[in-house]
């Protein structure tokens, strides 16, 4: 298995990223990675010591990596198999950004404990459901920050990327330029208050190439069979229009069956969703019953 160390980060994905790891398809790679804060955001008393440096929320995501013969045209099968969280996880909150900003009369920062697959916050205790808040590849056209998403990935915040599941990305560069990070020990949908638990984690992936197909936006499968199609917009309205856009567009290219009947039956068996509300573009996303049709593929 090919090891990644969370050292050899991206703050941006880039078609003109040098890779730092080659990879055949199909390998799989274990990533280490930092957590949004660069492992240095610290509490009061915080049992980690002391930072080793500012606690930039750049989310640093570790790669890139090639995956030989992957191509623009082609698509990134990413295979999420196992999520392993540190032993801490930092949260905070503060009146200058998140859904609540304006709700703050205090600005909080948290170390969390991660103990036996749970946390416990405000005496509230709660299973550990790790996902990846950062994961793409190169963008279509210019570079673009690891705090936004888009087309090609990025900062989607969708809590249903987690061990399990497997993620469609649309390559737009020789070799994908694969790049993952902002691990969440756990996090609600919409990320309300600007983080969840944000933690270093190690993450193992199965990475392989979908020759000659590729959609516009990331679809994801999870474990259960149920299909996402992920879009992130300026505003709520436009990424649910654009990820219901998506859905469709995926049945339509798999199912024989009239156009306007799908519209209809979308009503009935697709849910729009909010990953999240914090960052730069906003993320929706449309999920697929797995009952409406079975044996779906990509």
């Amino acid at each position: 298995m090919d090891m990644l160390s969370s050292e050899r980060y991206i703050t941006a994905f880039s078609k003109s990223a040098a890779p730092v790891l080659r990879v055949s398809d199909g390998a799989t790679v274990r990533i280490a990675t930092k957590d949004c804060y660069m492992d240095n955001l610290r509490a009061e008393n915080d049992p980690r010591g002391a930072a080793k440096g500012p606690a930039i929320g750049c989310n640093p995501a570790s790669g890139p990596v090639f995956i030989e013969g992957a191509w623009p045209g082609d698509t990134l099968k990413c295979e999420i198999l196992a999520i392993d969280v540190g032993d801490y996880a930092s949260m905070r909150i503060s009146n200058h950004g998140g859904l609540m900003a304006d709700r703050v009369t205090a600005p909080i920062v948290r170390c969390i404990p991660l103990r036996d697959g749970h946390a416990e916050l405000a005496g509230v205790r709660m299973p550990l459901d790790p996902m990846i808040g950062v994961i793409g590849v190169a963008p279509e056209g210019g570079d673009v920050d690891t705090e936004s998403p888009g087309a090609h990935g990025g900062n989607m915040d969708t809590r249903h990327i987690r061990a399990g599941s497997t993620l469609y990305l649309p390559v737009a560069a020789e070799g994908a330029l694969f790049a993952l990070g902002d691990v969440h020990a756990r996090m609600g949908d919409g990320e309300i208050c600007i983080c969840g638990l944000e933690c270093p984690a190690e993450v193992t992936v199965c990475l392989s190439v979908v020759h000659g197909k590729r959609e516009k936006w990331p679809m994801l499968k999870d474990e259960r069979g149920r299909w996402y199609a992920i879009a992130s917009a300026a505003d709520l309205d436009e990424a649910a229009k654009l990820s219901a856009d998506a859905m469709m567009d995926f049945i339509e290219k798999r199912v024989a069956i009239d156009h306007n009947e799908l519209i209809l039956l979308m009503s009935l068996v697709c849910h729009l969703e909010i990953s999240q509300v914090v960052d730069p573009l906003l993320t929706a996303r449309t999920s697929l019953d797995p009952f409406a049709f079975p044996g779906l593929d990509f």
